[in-house]
């Protein structure tokens, strides 16, 4: 753009120096200035826009034409065409998948009737257990017989037999009797032969194989003793059994076991 406008001031200033105009010096400086420095010669004739002469007295100054500055090329750049696109393959239509079958509506079931609560008495108090009867032992021997009558003696004798089912004589068993007062007395073992009888002058005679005689002193004592029968060695082979005394209706006694 710049030397474009420089050439138009050149053409313009040797156009006037050949017409003889008297501007030549003016222009020529115009000019040099122009070439040194361009930017400043469009500063100044924008800023004069008409120069001033100094009139001559003998010719009329033929007024300066401005140059019209040539209008700018301005070129348009041409757009280069667009690459057409290449069709695009249309996608061949998806099958639809078949529609899915609805479920048939399920039928609510009836509410279920809550079942009542069933009261229930309360339970019975357990009841404790019967007391179970404590068997008894199996003892070898057994009182066959007890008599009584009554005695006019103040000494109380009383006579036992061990016999067998038999009628024979069992020896080596003891009587042991508990007085009332706690006392206990342990007789002779029995003998394998009769050794008594019952006191003389009575209605029945009883024989047995020993005696017993309550110890220190054979006598009566009222209340209730209680009797059973022992081996040598202490062992007791028949059950307890009560008599009831008395010292003023006194009584003779006679005792008979058997084995089992």
């Amino acid at each position: 753009m710049l030397k474009k406008f420089s050439l138009i001031i050149i053409i313009t200033v040797t156009l006037l120096w050949l017409s003889g105009c008297t501007l030549s010096p003016r222009f020529s400086q115009l000019v040099q200035v122009t070439n040194d420095t361009p930017t400043a010669v469009a500063e100044a004739m924008v800023a004069t826009p008409k120069p001033t002469f100094t009139p001559t007295p003998d010719w009329t100054d033929t007024p300066t034409s401005t140059a019209t500055p040539l209008p700018t090329d301005t070129s348009t750049p041409t757009p280069e065409p667009t690459a057409t696109p290449e069709d695009t393959p249309t996608p061949e239509p998806t099958d639809s998948p078949p529609a899915t079958d609805t479920p048939e509506a399920t039928e609510t079931p009836e509410p279920t009737d809550t079942p009542k609560p069933v009261s229930q008495a309360p339970p019975k108090p357990t009841e404790p257990p019967p007391p179970t009867n404590t068997p008894l032992p199996q003892w070898d021997y057994q009182l066959a017989e007890l008599f009584h009558s009554p005695s006019e003696a103040n000494i109380l004798s009383i006579m036992v037999a061990v016999q067998g089912h038999d009628g024979g004589w069992i020896p080596g068993i003891r009587v042991v009797g508990t007085d009332p007062n706690g006392l206990v007395t342990k007789s002779e073992p029995t003998a394998d032969q009769n050794t008594g009888h019952t006191p003389a002058g009575s209605s029945v005679i009883k024989s047995g194989n020993t005696k017993f005689e309550p110890q220190p002193i054979a006598v009566y004592i009222t209340g209730s003793w209680k009797f059973h029968l022992e081996t040598a060695d202490g062992r007791q082979v028949s059950e307890s059994f009560t008599v009831n005394m008395s010292e003023e209706n006194r009584e003779w006694y006679f005792f008979r076991f058997t084995p089992r």
